[in-house]
């Protein structure tokens, strides 16, 4: 029986993603939730996922690419790579807004993140790891890394896959086992956000598990504004893990859902 845990992404962007991720925790779809600390909302979500902490890894999500309204330090995507690769970026600023994200995280739920993730998998990138993995040391980290290392390739996607991975995952990992900071074996959750059945990808997902399988998920309710580039994505998401099917396919593979760190 693979152990399996599903990670549900960018918790307290908006209200809509939020409310789906605890509904989906409260169901036991959900094992992990990964936070972005900038947000005006985060507070007010957080007491509402706060007492869900001994029940599901809870994350901070690294963010450099997405503006909230508190005027973030905020790259496009494309930028960010190159700067990253050429090491341009300013160390100082970069450093003084990952400790920012990670005081917020410890200031509002009282304790260190559970595991690490980045938005876009930005902590993964040369210059920015290093001083992530350098300030996770000094804080006496000891949770867990996301690693897209050990990618399942779904045939529609495995450029895509195989790409994301290619942005810093072998380093990445190397540097782990460096610092001693653990991480997932086999990572999945990528696809173009565009597919008509999430059920068919996420079974040949399950069918390919081993055991320290960590799946990303997107998971939403229906929101009120389009300005979301994956809205729809989102609200599929949400019903495929609020259906039967999800945990008949659960059954059907043998999957025992689980948090990565009580995997470690």
């Amino acid at each position: 029986m693979a152990k399996v845990c599903y990670c549900a992404d960018d918790f307290a962007m908006n209200a809509e993603i939020s409310d789906a991720i605890i509904q989906l925790i409260e169901q036991g779809a959900l094992q992990a939730t990964s936070c972005m600390t900038q947000s005006d909302l985060w507070e007010t979500a957080a007491a509402k996922l706060k007492p869900f902490s001994d029940r599901v890894d809870i994350g901070l999500h690294l963010n450099l690419t997405h503006a909230f309204a508190s005027g973030n330090l905020v790259f496009p995507l494309p930028m960010l790579i190159v700067r990253a690769w050429s090491a341009s970026l300013n160390r100082e600023l970069i450093t003084q807004c990952i400790e920012e994200q990670w005081d917020l995280f410890v200031s509002v739920l009282g304790k260190q993140p559970d595991f690490i993730d980045g938005h876009q998998h930005i902590h993964q990138f040369p210059f920015i790891r290093d001083i992530l993995l350098q300030l996770l040391k000094e804080k006496k980290f000891t949770g867990w890394i996301r690693n897209l290392q050990q990618p399942i390739n779904p045939p529609p996607y495995r450029f895509k896959t195989r790409m994301l991975s290619a942005l810093g995952s072998n380093s990445l990992a190397k540097a782990c086992q460096t610092y001693h900071f653990n991480q997932n074996g086999q990572f999945a959750g990528i696809y173009d956000f565009k597919l008509t059945n999430y059920g068919e990808l996420n079974q040949y997902w399950l069918a390919n598990a081993k055991d320290h399988l960590l799946i990303m998920c997107h998971p939403a309710l229906a929101q009120s504004n389009d300005q979301d580039p994956i809205q729809h994505a989102r609200i599929q998401e949400y019903q495929y893990f609020c259906s039967a099917q999800f945990q008949l396919d659960c059954q059907q593979y043998g999957i025992q859902l689980t948090r990565l760190g009580a995997m470690q």
